[in-house]
């Protein structure tokens, strides 16, 4: 009985060592620091979600939704968390990206400015001092802003704040508005007291999906279990998050507990994050499909506007394959 026992516990542990080893190191690389947007990825991380899916995550920081195109593309990490704009038009230029999982479907991108001195729409940007830099998600999109609404460029002062320092510019007045996303530029400057003015690019036209994650399109050829089974994981994160934000931003801390003192901020990002999840055309889908309208609209916008020269073929740019059970 002894000798049974003590085979059936070293049975138990070979296969535990061998469900151990079976883990897939996968990396994703995030589209810029933290903020309350990527809490749902380290929940899945926190809760074990990907680790049953076989999958041992490793988050990675980024420094704009460009560069971590660029990483995905040269399949440096298989998987990004970045803006679509960006990403249609790397697509366009020849990169092998596509999106597989949309977080940020109706856009969230705004022009903020001064509540005693407020920017009220695109055209009254001409003549002022814009803060935006070159690799954000919303200086890609701010050319079809534009485009739709008679903007001059040329006429905006645009200074470009080092990474980290545009809500500094701003509270220095050094900036008449700044670009920025509801759920990353809001809070902060909520949290320190500042009176603002903001509109929505959507609010202006701009029907574009702003983002969520994309893959290596030759490493999803050649990975679609281990896509479908990142994906699984990823949208019970997501849908976890929105039935409790809080729990979302507590996993975040107990893996990133520098992240503590932020707490209420990510919470805030959060929540407002989930505002723009979905559009019309994907109400009562599941968390992370996407809609073929919306990114043929997306697509017309950037032909419209001079982003890309030609129309690119829907199929290429996005897939709900790997979002299907």
């Amino acid at each position: 009985m002894k000798r049974t026992t003590r085979l059936a516990c070293a049975l138990s542990l070979m296969l535990a060592a061998s469900a151990a080893g079976a883990q897939e190191k996968l990396s994703l690389r995030l589209d810029y620091s933290i903020y309350g947007t990527h809490a749902p990825l380290y929940y899945g991380v926190d809760k074990g979600l990907y680790k049953a899916e076989g999958i041992d995550l490793r988050i990675g920081e980024g420094s704009g939704s460009s560069n971590t195109a660029k990483l995905v593309a040269q399949n440096i990490d298989p998987i990004g968390f970045m803006d679509y704009g960006t990403m249609l038009k790397g697509v366009a230029a020849g990169m092998p990206l596509k999106a597989i999982f949309a977080v940020h479907q109706r856009s969230p991108m705004v022009i903020i400015s001064h509540a005693d001195a407020p920017v009220r729409s695109p055209k009254e940007l001409e003549g002022k001092v814009l803060g935006m830099s070159a690799s954000e998600s919303t200086a890609q999109m701010f050319p079809v802003l534009a485009a739709l609404n008679g903007v001059d460029q040329k006429k905006i002062n645009v200074i470009a704040p080092a990474v980290g320092t545009k809500t500094a510019l701003f509270l220095q007045r050094r900036a008449d508005a700044i670009t920025g996303v509801t759920y990353f530029h809001i809070p902060p400057l909520e949290a320190q007291g500042a009176k603002v003015h903001y509109f929505s690019y959507a609010d202006f036209g701009v029907n574009a999906l702003e983002g969520g994650l994309a893959a290596n399109t030759q490493w999803l050829a050649a990975n679609p279990e281990t896509a479908r089974r990142f994906v699984r994981a990823t949208r019970k994160a997501y849908e976890a998050a929105q039935a409790d934000p809080a729990a979302s931003v507590d996993a975040l801390v107990r893996q990133r507990p520098e992240q503590a003192r932020n707490r209420e901020l990510l919470l805030r990002q959060l929540q407002l994050s989930l505002q723009a999840s979905g559009t019309p055309n994907t109400k009562g889908l599941p968390f992370g499909v996407s809609s073929e309208k919306d990114w043929q609209a997306m697509v017309d916008q950037f032909v419209q506007s001079n982003q890309i020269e030609r129309p690119i073929p829907i199929g290429t740019l996005y897939t709900n394959d790997y979002n299907g059970d």
